[in-house]
């Protein structure tokens, strides 16, 4: 392992610490923190699109890559609103940045030493059966 993988796998290692139960967070304590920010996430994007009467369903897919900003990647009988009400909504950008850390996190840490590829993309699929997250390696298409 080189000498950056080792600083990363010793910094998660105090992070979430040892096998043998160290007094660090447990991997458990960051998935479940991860879910329930993704839950308030799911309730705020809910709620101002509500006030817009932009309705899920059909299912709203949001995505962040490195190379573009946060966009909507679904199609959606109200594709343009959604797009209209994305742009420039700081809040949203930044806690969607804020959930997509804390997966981060559990996905680096679940898969020690593992080199994930550059264009692997974050989404959040708002389905009318809840929120789910998961990473996606493509490229991504500013909107």
């Amino acid at each position: 392992m080189h000498a950056e993988g080792y600083a990363v796998t010793s910094a998660l290692a105090r992070l979430f610490g040892t096998a043998n139960g160290g007094e660090a967070l447990p991997l458990s304590g960051i998935r479940e923190r991860a879910m329930r920010e993704l839950s308030q996430f799911s309730a705020i994007v809910r709620e101002e699109l509500a006030r817009l009467n932009i309705s899920i369903p059909p299912a709203i897919s949001l995505v962040s890559c490195s190379d573009c900003q946060l966009s909507l990647e679904s199609e959606h009988p109200q594709r343009d609103r959604i797009l209209a009400w994305l742009d420039g909504n700081d809040r949203v950008a930044k806690y969607f940045k804020e959930v997509e850390v804390l997966f981060e996190v559990v996905r680096a840490t679940e898969n020690l030493g593992v080199t994930f590829a550059e264009d692997s993309c974050f989404h959040i699929g708002l389905t009318s059966a809840g929120p789910i997250a998961y990473f996606q390696d493509h490229q991504c298409t500013p909107q």
